[in-house]
């Protein structure tokens, strides 16, 4: 089963909406602190791929977005979603979450990709 994750090209942002953490109302071009995407930025696996691009974690490993193929993108795409939905709050057009959570986020989707070896000091004999 193909995920939902596209959004009609005619959705529009409501008027205001408030912030699940601070209670701030936030409007077009005036949000809080704690908005990280509007749905009018791109669907789900845009934000995921949004994370992936600022992470220093992948970064830090000496790889960007473009190692992880289009194709797994598609064939983990349910999944992507799930994590995007499991670590920030959409409301009504607006993702909310704090600031670490991006960086979670893209460690849990590069993990997936491609899980760090575990240390040998680490494994149990």
């Amino acid at each position: 089963m193909e995920p939902d994750t596209e959004f009609p090209e005619t959705q529009t942002l409501p008027a205001e909406v408030r912030c699940t953490i601070c209670g701030e109302l936030n409007a077009r071009m005036r949000y809080c602190s704690h908005v990280r995407w509007t749905f009018d930025q791109g669907h789900p696996l845009d934000f995921a791929h949004f994370a992936i691009e600022t992470s220093r974690y992948v970064q830090a490993r000496g790889f960007d977005a473009s190692t992880i193929s289009d194709a797994w993108w598609k064939a983990h795409a349910e999944w992507v979603v799930e994590q995007v939905l499991a670590r920030f709050d959409a409301v009504d057009g607006y993702v909310f979450g704090y600031l670490g959570d991006l960086d979670l986020l893209s460690k849990d989707i590069w993990l997936e990709f491609r899980p760090d070896p575990v240390p040998p000091y680490l494994m149990r004999r």
